[in-house]
């Protein structure tokens, strides 16, 4: 038997895998701080290769700019991971207060980038955090925030002569698949939420030659 403590543990969990946001619209805003010039980006992704593409165009864009510093937070199957840069600032100094002020918007598959074109003055280490951290904050808010649903991306593979037992099961879930087939085996392919997963993988290990896996 499951003690209370941990089923009360993992229904928390679960609960917190919905309580992530993403943001409503691209922003940005641009700010000056003794001398040197901050303008900060919001974007929506989906994941860590699009966040760098994005970052790529941008320092194309800003080539004169001192620096392109940068933080997204991507959700993979309930988890959201966080990625960040300092891009030459000293250590700790940029990426990790953007990501810093995603957190504290609660925001998934967002990403922030700041780009800074140096004005002569220094500004130290807290001076930067502030900085970086104040503008991503500021730009956050602008693109304002709505509900995330997370969403995993599924396959199950089973045995031909199991395939319509699989189907049957998948049917309760109202999901829209894509099935691919082998003389021996068929998979299926489809998206949904980590709550149903848990559920749905229950039901599809009874079936002895079935698996299931999320990406």
């Amino acid at each position: 038997m499951i003690p209370k403590w941990c089923a009360s543990l993992q229904l928390l969990i679960k609960a917190t895998i919905f309580l992530n946001y993403q943001i409503k619209q691209p922003s940005e805003i641009t700010h000056k701080i003794k001398g040197s010039k901050f303008i900060a980006r919001v974007y929506a992704v989906e994941s860590r290769e699009a966040a760098v593409t994005i970052v790529n165009d941008v320092e194309s864009e800003h080539r004169k700019a001192s620096h392109v510093c940068w933080a997204c937070r991507i959700d993979q199957s309930g988890d959201s991971l966080g990625y960040s840069s300092d891009a030459g600032e000293p250590r700790g100094s940029a990426g990790t207060p953007i990501l810093a002020a995603i957190e504290g918007c609660d925001l998934t598959n967002v990403l922030c980038v700041v780009i800074r074109y140096f004005g002569g003055t220094k500004l130290g280490i807290g001076g930067l955090v502030r900085a970086y951290g104040g503008v991503a904050a500021e730009a956050l808010e602008l693109a304002g925030r709505k509900k995330h649903t997370s969403i995993a991306l599924v396959t199950v593979q089973c045995d031909l002569s199991d395939y319509s037992n699989v189907m049957h099961i998948l049917r309760k879930y109202r999901l829209s698949v894509q099935p691919v087939f082998t003389p021996d085996t068929a998979s299926v392919h489809f998206e949904i939420s980590p709550k149903d997963f848990n559920d749905l993988s229950q039901e599809i290990h009874i079936i002895s030659s079935a698996t299931i896996k999320s990406e």
